[in-house]
């Protein structure tokens, strides 16, 4: 996090700031209405990447347009948290998160066990209810680390549940012999790009002293802006996740979906018929 500095503590239009946390860009540097003006600007391409997803996306199911939508949804929250520096702005960027990362936890869920029942959303739509109660009356470490164990949660739930599928449905994709467009080749690539992602966000969480470019501690003359680096890398790794719990929702289904790059640079997946069960 930023330290206690003049060059951090720079006045701008929306000061003073009342978010639990201030990252490691100097504020109000580049324009005096934006606070973190790299972290702001970093923020569009997610909202970008999601609307590209939305875009892309091979089927009219609504689960998946609403995964993909909610990226786009953090996104703009993130714009505006990271533009003002503002609690309310905060959690129109946190709480997004979260509920992004819950339909994808349902989506996941009902590909590997089916259909749960209306307990189930029932059950997912007061957990978050509370805990958007929670995150939003707190503040302070309390707030940021509630958050932070949220997410997290719901993050390491996903990773088993797409693992486990993966290893189920090893058999099937194995035998299509082409081992290029399977769910492997996106699971290397979300899991490469998060985990390069969750490295530079712990640097620029815990080591701002030494990378911020400004403070007498920082062993570098300019600051790399590690946090805009984490919303670029972070939401591509979120965006190779979309891919993959889709990919696995349509093989549970009967179709053979495979990956291929639109426009020779964005990941994006076809479905091929195998059985005869309709595609939503």
């Amino acid at each position: 996090m930023a330290p206690t500095t003049a060059s951090f503590d720079q006045i701008g239009y929306w000061s003073p700031n009342t978010a639990s946390v201030d990252w490691c860009e100097n504020n109000y540097v580049v324009s005096y209405y934006i606070a973190e003006f790299w972290n702001t600007i970093s923020s569009l391409f997610i909202v970008a990447l999601g609307e590209l997803g939305l875009y892309l996306c091979p089927t009219k199911e609504k689960r998946f347009k609403v995964a993909f939508r909610t990226i786009s949804v953090v996104g703009i929250g993130s714009t505006l948290f990271h533009g003002t520096l503002r609690h309310k702005m905060q959690l129109l960027d946190e709480l997004p998160m979260i509920y992004a990362a819950t339909a994808l936890l349902f989506i996941c869920t009902e590909t590997k066990y089916g259909p749960q029942g209306r307990w189930f959303p029932i059950s997912l739509a007061t957990w978050l209810a509370l805990t958007t109660i929670f995150v939003s009356i707190t503040g302070g470490k309390v707030q940021f680390y509630t958050f932070q164990a949220s997410f997290g949660i719901l993050q390491l739930a996903i990773v088993f549940l797409t693992t486990t599928l993966h290893h189920r449905q090893k058999s099937i994709i194995t035998s299509w012999n082409n081992p290029s467009t399977t769910s492997a080749w996106l699971i290397k690539r979300a899991l490469g790009v998060y985990a390069f992602a969750v490295t530079i966000w712990l640097i620029d969480l815990h080591l701002c002293e030494f990378v911020n470019g400004v403070g007498p501690n920082s062993v570098l003359k300019w600051n790399p802006q590690f946090h805009a680096w984490w919303h670029v890398f972070s939401i591509s790794g979120v965006y190779f996740t979309t891919l993959l719990v889709t990919f696995q929702h349509y093989v549970e289904k009967g179709l053979r979906p495979s990956v291929y790059l639109w426009k020779g640079f964005a990941p994006a997946l076809t479905l091929e018929s195998i059985n005869p069960k309709k595609v939503d």
